[in-house]
């Protein structure tokens, strides 16, 4: 059961999902800060840990590979749940191999809760 204490960090390019997304998570219990890109979510992330990172794959600058990446050599076991409006199969694939959840948007509430659940627990 997630508890305020819980903070995840949400890191995308687009302004109105970043919103959402940190609206859907406070229904669900759970505290988020958000980032516009990839150095600025890392910045946040080097400030302060976060339980679970939650980001974009596709964003100018840094894409989410490239942010997960640079999260696993401040903290090799950081949690990142990756979302997508178009994953191809390469895209799933070396998601998997990294152990990244990967969602598609539009994201489903019951969907983002459980992946955040999950790493939460994990």
């Amino acid at each position: 059961m997630p508890t305020s204490a819980t903070r995840l960090l949400v890191i995308d390019d687009e302004a109105v999902l970043r919103g959402l997304l940190r609206d859907m998570l406070s229904a669900c219990g759970y505290e988020a800060d958000v980032a516009e890109d990839g150095a600025a979510g890392l910045a946040r992330y080097q400030a302060r840990p976060y339980r679970a990172v939650i980001t974009d794959l596709l964003m100018p600058g840094m894409n989410g590979f490239e942010v997960v990446a640079a999260l696993r050599t401040m903290d090799p076991q950081v949690r990142v749940i990756m979302l997508t409006g178009s994953a191809p199969e390469l895209a799933a694939g070396r998601a998997r191999e990294s152990g990244i959840t990967l969602l598609h948007k539009p994201i489903a509430l019951g969907d983002l809760k459980a992946a955040v659940d999950a790493a939460c627990r994990g």
